[in-house]
């Protein structure tokens, strides 16, 4: 009876979707984020993050608003419906995900623009080919505010998870932690994978498939630490169809991936098996989370 009480909310595949989705566009741009800051700001892979990140995020906003039971009022998350200024609970980890989304939003936007005008589609005034925002040093300022932000997209939807009072969330402070590691394996996943299949595999990019197999390691060893923190809340996600959901995971973005490139080795053909492996894995785990406590009565 308590559990039912307690659980009065109701996330589904909308929610677990977009926390997929917000994550991968994060875990993209602070890889872009990181080239930048290597000097390698306008590279193809760079140029990927920046073309990728923007369309993610505007997806999982739209998710965001069509979950909502009434999407057409989306924007009371951020502006006050009666004196029409900005609106920020601070307290309130959906009204700082809201304004991190929007911040994250903006930020990506000017990168795709960046991008387009990179790649002479247009141009805006002395904002040309050439003369771009990235490689530049305004660009590792923009890349550094776009960093924070995707780290603070990544997290706070974990965040928000464990400050609810929903048996199996609220059991561990470390949601957060695993949504972040997700977020990046998944980002970096989604890239290499791009480049793989255009065909664009250059030092970059078998750099970063050589770094997420590290990564993996450390999201593998985050995810037993973060289960094993759970204590009786363990039986809340570890349950029915979530527990199979939590296995594939573990299998599909921790196992598979680390075996594949300790068979195949640095063949670049091999990277389409672990990156799509990578990403259900990421799927799966979000799933997990969202829907094994509220399938419990």
């Amino acid at each position: 009876m308590l559990l039912e009480r307690l659980n009065t909310i109701h996330w589904d595949w909308l929610v677990y979707l977009e926390m997929f989705i917000a994550g991968i566009a994060a875990g993209a741009y602070i890889v872009a984020a990181l080239l930048e800051w290597a000097g390698r700001g306008n590279s193809p892979l760079a140029r990927s993050a920046h073309a990728l990140a923007l369309p993610l995020v505007a997806l999982a906003g739209l998710l965001l608003v069509v979950d909502l039971s009434r999407p057409e009022r989306f924007w009371h998350m951020v502006v006050q419906s009666e004196r029409l200024l900005p609106m920020l609970k601070i307290w309130s980890p959906i009204s700082v995900g809201s304004w991190l989304l929007l911040l994250f939003g903006g930020i990506t936007f000017v990168s795709f623009v960046d991008f387009l005008i990179d790649r002479g589609v247009f141009a805006l005034g002395g904002w040309r080919r050439g003369r771009t925002l990235h490689g530049s040093a305004i660009g590792r300022v923009w890349a550094a505010l776009g960093l924070l932000a995707a780290f603070g997209t990544a997290a706070y939807s974990g965040i928000l998870l464990s400050t609810t009072n929903i048996p199996g969330w609220g059991h561990s402070t470390l949601i957060g932690a695993v949504y972040v590691a997700t977020a990046i394996i998944t980002g970096s996943a989604a890239l290499v994978l791009i480049q793989t299949i255009r065909g664009l595999v250059d030092a970059d990019v078998v750099a970063l498939a050589r770094t997420n197999t590290w990564l993996i390691v450390w999201w593998l060893a985050l995810v037993v630490i973060f289960l094993a923190t759970l204590g009786e809340g363990l039986r809340f996600i570890a349950t029915g169809i979530a527990l199979v959901g939590l296995i594939a995971a573990i299998v599909l973005a921790g196992v598979v991936p680390l075996v594949l490139g300790f068979v195949s080795g640095a063949r670049s053909r091999s990277y389409l098996a672990p990156a799509v492996s990578i990403l259900l894995g990421g799927l799966l785990l979000r799933f997990a989370i969202v829907m094994g406590p509220q399938s419990v009565h």
